[in-house]
């Protein structure tokens, strides 16, 4: 099972509802706990998302033998978990990258791009609005500023 580890553009409110009554079916199965991670993700929700990957590490450490794997290797909520607390940081050097970038060069249509896309990772959803206005206004017919535009007004 593979894990999207970046939040998604929109959630469906039906995948979420789906996924907690699972857990409560089946409140042992790991995978079904990591689904629900992943919608807490998609949402934001760090707190029920750690939660939730707390639960299924004490799974994984209870029955390792049936633990699934992920090419291999054998899947850990708790390394998921960190992936997930070091990514805003992460993101954070990205920005100051992309920021860099048009200081030097303001007319780089892509670089604002990019900063749009990297805030709205961490939920800064003004300032990826901030970024995406001067995108077009560089270049107003750029089909990928557009598609996140519309993400944006969602």
């Amino acid at each position: 099972m593979i894990i999207n580890l970046l939040p998604l553009p929109s959630f469906d409110l039906f995948a979420f509802e789906q996924a907690k009554i699972t857990v409560m079916l089946f409140p042992k199965d790991i995978s079904i706990h990591l689904i629900l991670a992943q919608e807490y993700l998609k949402r934001g929700d760090v707190e029920a998302l750690e939660r939730e990957l707390l639960l299924s590490q004490e799974l994984v450490e209870k029955n390792p033998p049936s633990t699934p794997s992920v090419l291999g290797e054998a899947l850990s909520p708790i390394k998921i978990l960190e992936k997930i607390k070091n990514e805003p940081q992460r993101i954070g050097q990205e920005i100051s990258y992309w920021e860099n970038v048009v200081s030097q060069k303001p007319d780089y249509r892509d670089a604002y791009l990019q900063l749009a896309i990297l805030n709205y990772r961490i939920y800064k959803n003004e300032k990826a609005k901030e970024y995406l206005k001067r995108a077009r206004e560089i270049d107003p017919n750029y089909e990928p500023a557009r598609g996140l535009e519309r993400v944006l007004e969602e």
